[in-house]
C-alpha cells in the first residue's frame, strides 16, 4: 500500500480510478493528501467526501467511573462529515 504521504495517495488513487468502469462514491478518513490526489485521479468525476472523527470525553451513565488505559484513544464523541465540492 505505500506510506501516507501525498506521493502513495496519488499513486493509490490512480489506481484506484482504473479499477474502476463508473461514477462512485467514495469517503476516505480525514489524511489531507487525498483530498489532491482525489482530484488528480477522477477531476469531478466522482462523488467524494472525508468522514472525520472527532474524540473527546467519554459520557453517559455507560461511562460513569470507567477509566481507560493512558495509551488508549479518546473516546469517539461523533462523525464530521465534510462534502467536497468545487466552487
Amino acid at each position: 500500500m505505500g506510506e501516507r504521504t501525498t506521493e502513495d495517495a496519488i499513486v493509490f488513487m490512480r489506481d484506484l480510478a482504473g479499477r474502476l468502469t463508473s461514477r462512485v462514491q467514495l469517503s476516505t478518513d480525514g489524511h489531507k493528501p487525498y483530498l489532491y490526489a482525489v482530484e488528480d485521479a477522477f477531476g469531478s468525476g466522482i462523488d467524494y467526501a472525508q468522514l472525520i472523527k472527532i474524540y473527546g470525553a467519554a459520557t453517559g451513565p455507560a461511562t460513569s467511573g470507567a477509566t481507560a488505559p493512558p495509551s488508549a484513544p479518546a473516546p469517539r464523541s461523533g462523525p464530521l462529515l465534510a462534502t467536497l465540492t468545487k466552487p
